[in-house]
């Protein structure tokens, strides 16, 4: 599984069973205002209800659509875009049960020459901080010492290299370590949930 895959199926969660449910007759709507909220344009209000009205889909499944759309847009124009070619872009989607025109469409925004603009939209209005791009670790045991009194107690040293260029090497007890790990786990799992809320519930979130 690429790296692209994994961070779609992850912000998608349980959205991707409405992937088979996407046609190209509403999908084109919601991909052009999923565009004006990446660049900050206006958006008319209730732009969502009259879509609903007028393909006759309940409400409700219409803002379930925006934030998959929203979110697909939103994985592939993040720091990871450069690397995603559209080939694997096309079977990412195509595994999740897109259909090829629904594809066609994604592709046509995400790799057009407006990408360049899309991406710094993104940027800004997500504000992004550098990000971790590679997290290496080792586990040390002192076996001996006369300056430390954590003899043969193991310790985790933690080495993080971040997109900007830096490198953080920092050391962890056991318990320091399970505690990192467990925090990161429930931050991971908040921000799904409240990135899911804003894009259901509101066009112009992040």
């Amino acid at each position: 599984m690429t790296t692209f895959q994994s961070q779609l199926l992850y912000a998608l969660g349980n959205k991707t069973k409405v992937l088979p449910e996407l046609k190209k007759v509403f999908v084109r709507p919601l991909i052009q205002i999923a565009v004006k909220a990446i660049n900050q344009e206006y958006i008319e209000d209730g732009i969502l209800d009259r879509i609903s009205q007028k393909y006759n889909v309940p409400e409700e499944i219409v803002d379930e659509y925006y934030s998959v759309i929203f979110t697909i847009l939103k994985i592939h124009l993040g720091t990871l875009s450069e690397s995603v070619k559209p080939i694997e872009f096309k079977q990412v989607l195509e595994e999740l049960r897109l259909s090829s025109e629904c594809i066609d469409d994604l592709s046509t925004v995400v790799y057009s020459q407006k990408r360049p603009e899309l991406m710094s939209g993104l940027i800004q209005k997500t504000k992004f901080y550098p990000h971790l791009i590679s997290c290496k670790w080792r586990i040390d045991v002192t076996v001996s010492s006369s300056i430390l009194n954590r003899v043969l107690e193991p310790h985790v040293i933690m080495e993080w290299t971040f997109n900007n260029g830096k490198r953080q090497i920092f050391e962890l007890s056991l318990s320091k370590f399970h505690q990192l790990r467990h925090a990161i786990a429930t931050i991971l799992v908040e921000m799904q949930k409240v990135e899911q809320q804003c894009a259901s519930k509101n066009i112009t979130c992040s």
